[in-house]
């Protein structure tokens, strides 16, 4: 029992080492909220625009009209700032989510109200309430979308998974202008509306893929620069067609690049048997 308790005795505990905290640097909120000038200018304007498109629509003196050109001048806008921050390099986190909350309320509540206030008139207000939110929900659940599928780069910058909200709420607008500002008044018309609003809702939510003009090499300057000269002055010029032929030419734009992209069966056939005939000429010679 002696030679254990001297044992044990000789044998002096160790000292705890000190285990060092490592401090979390602390992000500053300066560099958090850096806001790029020109890009966040051309944000903020689509923001004014959809402002006023909404007093158009629901003011006391309504011109649907004048709100659909409004919110035409919003997507436009809309386009130059994502532009303008690319070449300058001056994208931020705090620059991609003011642009979604932006065109949550240009796009979504703006444009939910336009199909509240004009497709329902003649009544059946319930059922519009109803449609008008079900639009604005899809495109705040695209809008989050596109957020989380950008910071995790599922995809490549020139491809958009599902129907932009600002092309959905040209195709509202354009449905406007094609009857010159008058709503449906029978019942076949309003359940025609809801269904075509509904629809593009379900686009916006889709996994549908939409080219961007992101990323894409123009040969011939001179050209592009005559094709948007062109196209601004039809805009101008006559907005009742160009805005509903542009829109709808870019909903249909992935059942043309899948139409055009596709290789007939026959030329792959050919293809196949070209080559069987040249290796079994090879094995023969």
């Amino acid at each position: 029992m002696d030679a254990r308790n001297s044992l044990e005795g000789n044998i002096e505990p160790k000292p705890v080492a000190k285990v060092k905290r490592k401090r979390i640097k602390k992000p500053k909120i300066s560099a958090l909220t850096r806001i790029s000038f020109l890009p966040s200018l051309f944000t903020m304007l689509n923001l004014f625009l959809g402002y006023k498109a909404l007093i158009h629509i629901i003011g006391a003196k309504q011109n649907f009209k004048i709100a659909i050109y409004f919110i035409t001048a919003s997507v436009i806008m809309d386009g130059f700032d994502g532009t303008i921050a690319r070449l300058t390099k001056t994208e931020s986190n705090f620059g991609v989510q003011l642009d979604s909350l932006v065109d949550a309320v240009t796009f979504g509540l703006v444009t939910s109200m336009l199909i509240f206030a004009w497709g329902f008139q003649s009544g059946f207000t319930q059922i519009g309430s109803i449609v008008s939110f079900v639009f604005l929900s899809a495109g705040l659940i695209r809008l989050a979308r596109f957020n989380v599928f950008k910071e995790a780069q599922a995809f490549p910058a020139n491809i958009f998974i599902g129907t932009p909200i600002p092309t959905a709420a040209l195709a509202i607008c354009s449905v406007v202008l094609l009857f010159d500002g008058k709503p449906p008044l029978s019942r076949t018309g309003i359940l025609i509306f809801s269904l075509y609003v509904l629809l593009m809702s379900l686009l916006m939510i889709s996994n549908i893929k939409y080219r961007t003009i992101k990323k894409i090499a123009f040969k011939n300057s001179l050209k592009t620069l005559f094709l948007l000269a062109l196209v601004v002055g039809c805009l101008v010029i006559f907005p009742d067609t160009t805005i509903p032929i542009l829109t709808f030419s870019y909903l249909l734009s992935p059942l043309l690049f899948y139409l055009f992209s596709r290789k007939p069966k026959n030329t792959e056939a050919g293809g196949e048997k070209k080559t069987e005939s040249s290796l079994s000429s090879k094995d023969g010679a």
